[in-house]
């Protein structure tokens, strides 16, 4: 038997040599080690972060700063931060926490913690702010904005009543306060005096302009919201989450006086929250999975009656009500759902999945308070109560390699179990005698299946075909209902194509048509029987006008996409969508909806540290409608020799009370149509550069550019009264035809350029840096009417201004910050 030793002592000479030799190899390795293990720790230990800095907006714009809390001029903190941590990758622990801050110097600020055991639970909390800023511009001459009691101003009454007219007379209807709303004068005495006018000739047009004060509309969101999951067993999951959304502020609100002839708009106070609860228990088999869940919503506000008083002139609204049109905010209501959903694979290729729902929601809050004596309320509460019910059932399968069959069946009911109530009110709580008004509980049952195949045909090619059927039925449970037809059906065909020309070619097209059907509609009468009191006025219909969610209706889209990967670095996308809706039998109403979009993405990385990507997108939707103008005829009422004349075509006509032209219902001269159009086109371009000046920079820019022009185009005409009295030869009309003229077209225009930056000090510090400018040039006539006319807030005599325009602005907002990872 043989063996060797190693000898226990060495000569000094190779001792020394070999330990050199050790410490020259050790020292790099040693290095290495170091560098290696300081990248697996930020590869495998959850970095954490706090930022912290300022920026500044150099001019104030409640349009730019709507939702981001960028609404005031001046400087802000920036402010954020990430804690994060748990057990080491290389411990058996699988704890994992971290906790998030974002946003804190703004009104947006937002804080989410979080804190779990993989495979055993997992405990989430969020909190988050949204501001939005309505107006900094609107103005009211009300006292009492953002309370539920708005009043006139002292101004108002200090003209001594002598000095007012009593009663209006003009062809305009009732005015503010005094005769003419726009004039500065009291009385026509004080008009010829002129000259700023005395205490006793103020009149409206000097004392709104005056009382006008700015109101700043927005509303302040917070929200906290918790949640909690926890793994049961391998197959059972518990979760449940709660959350409390609160809103306070004030919102513009329209109201009219006795009837749309009149109104205002001011601010309505807000102060509601709503709690959200939802709670489930899943489990998931070899076979199959099931949760079971439940869903709450209780909606609480504590604003309910606010009132307003009127301005303008005559005994407008009930004399019980002091002046005063009375208002209710949304009431309280509650939701509450239950359900089931779940599936099962009964082979490795075929798969049943299913959903069901009940849903009870309920809204038992009192009625306000107040209210006339000579009204019927029958109830203190409206007592609602609506049961929704649905199911979906999907059902795929793939009996060969290259065909995939599915079938959907969808059962929604909406059952209104409020009970029917007869009250005794007027509308817009006007004076005289209260009608008869019946409460219509209003259902929804919709039924639909779905078919599809999809068949690859070949190879990187296949094609799906598709059919869907729907029926809706909606009825009304009181004596009433508002739907003139009950049913409708409505049959899609849709086939998809799908073609992969290559691996770097791939693209879609597909296309629908769907057919909607009603049943029959119910004929709407020109000239009704007279209602008898308390019946309200029956409202005459002009006969063909069909209400365009009922009316029959073939839809028709074109979806395509091609995605190109030209080479390594150059990837584009492009696309085109198309819709058209067509109302074919509805002489007048909503003719006409189509839209188009074409889309052009690129991409291109220059290196692998330098990439530029632009975009452009082209939107234009049209909508077309027509009708035919009438006046408010009865079957009890004359009728006179047609308006119209082919041969001096249309000029007029003279009506007494009582009395309409014969050709009411078809005079062409009553028909109107309307064309809007919106064109959006939108062009971007942006570019990234990382890794710049030895790993330390990062930067990039993006520019975008957005034009929009909404022309709404009006052509046919109405007969307007002229006011006059007496029919003589060179006046023979009292109502005379006034052509339609289109609106000025609506316009916006944006420039957005933001730019950013990190550069990194060292491996734990760096700074960040944005710059964005932003211009917006709009035109809206809705806003703009009273700012683009003399009169400025009293341009319309039955409708006082709030002093809101279109949105113009140019800004910049700058934000430095230092970031510490650690």
């Amino acid at each position: 038997m043989k063996h060797t030793s190693t000898p226990l002592t060495l000569r000094a000479s190779a001792l020394a040599v070999r330990g050199a030799l050790a410490l020259l190899v050790v020292m790099p390795l040693a290095h290495a080690a170091d560098e290696e293990n300081d990248e697996v720790k930020r590869l495998t230990t959850p970095a954490s972060s706090i930022e912290i800095g300022v920026g500044n907006v150099n001019h104030a714009s409640d349009k730019f700063g709507e939702y981001n809390g960028l609404d005031k001029k001046g400087s802000y903190a920036v402010g954020g931060f990430l804690l994060q941590g748990g057990g080491a990758y290389d411990s058996d622990s699988a704890l994992r926490w971290y906790l998030k801050g974002a946003n804190l110097g703004l009104d947006t600020r937002s804080l989410d913690a979080e804190i779990g055991v993989q495979g055993l639970f997992r405990v989430n909390y969020n909190y988050d702010e949204l501001s939005r800023v309505y107006s900094t511009q609107f103005q009211t001459f009300y006292d009492g904005a953002g309370t539920t009691t708005l009043s006139l101003p002292a101004s108002f009454a200090a003209t001594p009543a002598a000095s007012r007219v009593s009663s209006t007379t003009t062809a305009n209807g009732a005015l503010s306060n005094w005769q003419n709303m726009q004039s500065p004068y009291a009385t026509a005495a004080c008009a010829a005096v002129g000259g700023v006018p005395t205490a006793a000739c103020r009149g409206p047009g000097y004392l709104i302009a005056a009382a006008m004060h700015h109101f700043d509309v927005g509303t302040e969101r917070k929200k906290h919201a918790g949640s909690v999951t926890v793994e049961l067993t391998p197959q059972w999951q518990f979760s449940a989450s709660a959350q409390r959304e609160s809103k306070e502020g004030t919102k513009v609100t329209g109201l009219a006086f006795g009837g749309p002839a009149r109104g205002v708009t001011v601010p309505e106070l807000i102060d509601s929250t709503t709690d959200q609860f939802k709670a489930a228990l899943a489990y998931v088999g070899e076979q199959g999975n099931i949760t079971f869940g439940y869903y709450g919503s209780l909606y609480k506000n504590a604003v309910n009656k606010w009132t307003v008083e009127s301005p303008f002139n005559g005994a407008l609204l009930n004399p019980e009500l002091n002046n005063r049109a009375v208002m209710s905010g949304a009431p309280d209501n509650e939701m509450h759902r239950l359900s089931v959903s779940g599936g099962y694979n009964f082979t490795h290729t075929t798969r049943l999945t299913m959903a069901a729902n009940y849903q009870r929601m309920t809204q038992n809050e009192a009625l306000v308070d107040g209210l006339p004596t000579t009204w019927v309320i029958p109830t203190t509460s409206a007592h609602g109560k609506v049961i929704n019910t649905s199911l979906n059932a999907t059902l795929t399968s793939r009996p060969i390699r290259d065909l995939a069959l599915s079938a959907v069946v969808k059962y929604e009911n909406r059952d209104d179990q409020s009970p029917v109530y007869r009250f005794m009110t007027a509308g817009g709580d006007a004076a005289g005698a209260p009608s008869l008004f019946v409460t219509e509980p209003l259902n929804r049952r919709m039924e639909q299946v779905s078919l599809d195949a999809d068949y690859a045909f070949a190879r990187r090619q296949s094609i799906r075909f598709g059919v869907d059927t729907q029926e809706i039925r909606r009825t009304a449970d009181g004596e009433e209902t508002p739907f003139k037809a009950e049913t409708n059906r409505e049959n899609t065909l849709r086939i998809d194509y799908r073609n992969n020309l290559s691996e770097l070619i791939t693209g879609r097209l597909g296309y629908s048509h769907a057919k909607r059907t009603q049943s029959e509609y119910e004929t709407s009468e020109l000239l009704p029987v007279p209602t008898v009191a308390p019946l309200p006025a029956a409202d005459p219909l002009l006969p063909g006008l069909v209400q365009f969610y009922l009316a029959d209706r073939t839809r028709d889209q074109l979806r395509s996409s091609v995605n190109i990967q030209a080479t390594e670095r150059l990837s584009l996308q492009t696309g085109v969508d198309y819709n058209r809706d067509q109302y074919k039998n509805s002489l007048y109403g909503l003719k006409q909806m189509e839209s188009q979009v074409f889309k052009l993405d690129a991409a291109f990385a220059a290196t692998d540290r330098l990439g530029y990507d632009a975009f452009y997108t082209f939107e234009h939707k049209k909508s077309e409608m027509g009708s035919l103008s009438i006046g408010r005829g009865y079957s009890t009422t004359i009728l006179d020799a047609p308006a119209y004349n082919p041969a001096t075509g249309c000029t007029g006509y003279w009506a007494d009370s009582g009395h309409l032209p014969s050709d009411e219902g078809t005079d062409p001269c009553r028909k109107w149509s309307q064309t809007q159009t919106d064109r959006i086109h939108t062009v971007g371009w942006g570019v990234k550069a990382t890794q710049l000046m030895g790993g330390k920079l990062d930067v990039g820019a993006d520019l975008a550019l957005s034009y929009s022009r909404t022309p709404i185009e009006v052509t046919g005409g109405y007969y307007v009264s002229n006011g006059n009295t007496v029919k003589t030869a060179a006046r023979p009309y009292n109502n005379v035809w006034v052509a339609a003229q289109s609106f000025p077209d609506v316009t916006s225009k944006m420039v957005d350029i933001r730019v950013h930056g990190l550069y990194r000090i060292n491996n734990v510090s760096s700074l960040r840096a944005n710059y964005q400018f932003r211009r917006l040039q709009s035109s809206d006539w809705q806003y703009d009417a009273y700012a683009n006319a003399a009169q400025g807030v009293t341009a319309l005599q039955v409708y006082p201004g709030n002093a809101i325009v279109s949105p113009n602005y140019a800004l910049q907002v700058v934000s430095l910050s230092y970031v510490h990872s650690f």
